[in-house]
C-alpha cells in the first residue's frame, strides 16, 4: 500500500498534469525533445561520421555508373546513410523513452483525459489522442492500437494519425530541412501548423454523428498515476528499435536506390519538369517535386528530396521561409507513407484507405495553397 506522502504527491501531479495548457505541453514534449536532441547529436557527431564515410564514398565515385549512382551522388545509399544515423536513429531512441514513461505511469491516459472536454468537439476523444502522439513514434503502431475503438469512431482517430501525427522520421527530415536552411525556427512554427490544420481537418470531415457520440463519452485515465516500470519501457524501445531494423531500414535502401536509379537515367529531371507548373502552383521551384513524391512513399524522402550528400546543404533553392515551409508541409502531409497505407488497408479495407488517402491529398494541397501564398504575407 502506497505511503501517505507518496499518495499526496500523485494526487498534486495528477491535479497540476489535468490543467489543458501543462497537458498540452506534456503531450508534445516528447516530440519536440527528441527532435531537438536528434538535431544536437547530428551536428555533433556529422563531422566524425562523414570523416569515416568519406573514404568509401570516394571509392564509390570509381564505381561503374549505376553502382556509383546507387550508393553515392546526391540519392544513394552511402551518401544518405549520415541522415538515418544522426537524425532517425537518435530521435525514435528519446522518443520511445519519454512515450515509456508517459505509458508506464499512466500519463498519457491522464493527459489525454484532461483535454478530452476539449477535443470531443472536434470528433476524436481524448482516449483517441493517446493513438495520435503514439503516431509521432511511428503511424503503424497506433493504427493497429485503433482497433479498440468503438467503430463508429475509428474512422476519424485513424485519419487523425494518418493527417496529423508527423512520425519520428517525418520530424527529423523536416528539422534537417530547416537546419540546412538556417531557419530552425521554423520547427516550431511547422508542429502548430500541424495541430491546427489537424484540428480543422478532423473536425470538418468527422460526420456529425461521430461528433455528438464522443460527447457522451466519459475521460477515462484521469487520477491513476503511478511508479514507471522499466523493464516495460526497455521493452518499448527494443520493439520499436527491432521495426527500425526490420521494417523502416529496409525501406530507406529502397528508396535511396529508387531515388539514385531514376535519377541516373534521367527520369528525375524529366518528372520535375512535367510536374513544373503544379509545384508553381504552390510557389515551389520545379525540383521540389523529388522531395514530395519520395515523401509519399517514405517520410525520410522529405531529406532524400531536398538535400544533397552534404546534410548541410539544400538541393532545391527555396529561398524564403514559406517556400520551406510549403515544400515539407506538402511532402509530409501529402499522402500517408506508404507502409501506413498497406497498414490501413489491412485494416480497414481498401475502399476506407482510397477514399482516405483521395481525402488527405485535397485538404493537404488546400493547407499547402494558403501556406503558400499567405505565409508571404506573414514573412
Amino acid at each position: 500500500m502506497p505511503a501517505p506522502d507518496s499518495q499526496n504527491q500523485h494526487s498534486t501531479l495528477a491535479k497540476v498534469t489535468a490543467h489543458p495548457l501543462v497537458a498540452v505541453v506534456l503531450l508534445f514534449f516528447p516530440a519536440i525533445f527528441s527532435v531537438v536532441y536528434a538535431n544536437y547529436v547530428a551536428d555533433w557527431l556529422y563531422t566524425p561520421t562523414l570523416a569515416l564515410l568519406s573514404p568509401a564514398l570516394d571509392a564509390v565515385e570509381q564505381w561503374p555508373g549505376i553502382l556509383s549512382a546507387l550508393f553515392g551522388g546526391n540519392y544513394g545509399l552511402f551518401a544518405m546513410f549520415p541522415f538515418l544515423v544522426l537524425y532517425a536513429l537518435p530521435t525514435i531512441i528519446v522518443f520511445s523513452l519519454i512515450i515509456g514513461f508517459y505509458k508506464t505511469t499512466n500519463l498519457i491516459g491522464h493527459l489525454s483525459g484532461a483535454l478530452h472536454p476539449y477535443l470531443q468537439h472536434i470528433g476524436i476523444g481524448g482516449d483517441d489522442l493517446v493513438r495520435v502522439v503514439m503516431g509521432f513514434g511511428c503511424n503503424v503502431p497506433a493504427i493497429v492500437s485503433s482497433r479498440s475503438c468503438e467503430s463508429c469512431s475509428r474512422g476519424a482517430c485513424v485519419s487523425a494519425i494518418s493527417f496529423g501525427s508527423a512520425c519520428s522520421y517525418q520530424l527529423p527530415a523536416t528539422f534537417a530541412v530547416f537546419a540546412a536552411a538556417d531557419m530552425s525556427w521554423l520547427g516550431m512554427v511547422y508542429l502548430l501548423l500541424m495541430v491546427i490544420t489537424t484540428l480543422i481537418y478532423v473536425r470538418i470531415t468527422t460526420p456529425k454523428a461521430i461528433r455528438l457520440a464522443n460527447k457522451l463519452k466519459k475521460a477515462t485515465g484521469m487520477n491513476n498515476l503511478s511508479a514507471p516500470n522499466r523493464q516495460d519501457i526497455l521493452a518499448d524501445l527494443l520493439d520499436d528499435l527491432k521495426s527500425f531494423v526490420v521494417t523502416a531500414f529496409p525501406i530507406f535502401i529502397v528508396i535511396c536506390f529508387s531515388a539514385a536509379f531514376l535519377e541516373w537515367v534521367g527520369f528525375l529531371a524529366y518528372f520535375t519538369q512535367a510536374l513544373a507548373p503544379v509545384m508553381a502552383l504552390f510557389n515551389l521551384p520545379a525540383e521540389a517535386a523529388t522531395a514530395v513524391v519520395l515523401g509519399s512513399v517514405r517520410k525520410d524522402g522529405i531529406a532524400v528530396g531536398l538535400l544533397n550528400q552534404d546534410s548541410g546543404v539544400l538541393s532545391v533553392a527555396l529561398d524564403t521561409p514559406h517556400q520551406v515551409l510549403t515544400a515539407v508541409y506538402l511532402a509530409g502531409v501529402l499522402l500517408p507513407c506508404l507502409v501506413t497505407v498497406l497498414t490501413i488497408v489491412r485494416e480497414m479495407q481498401w475502399k476506407f484507405a482510397l477514399r482516405l488517402c483521395l481525402k488527405q491529398v485535397l485538404w493537404a494541397s488546400g493547407f499547402s495553397l494558403v501556406i503558400a501564398w499567405g505565409g508571404a504575407l506573414l514573412f
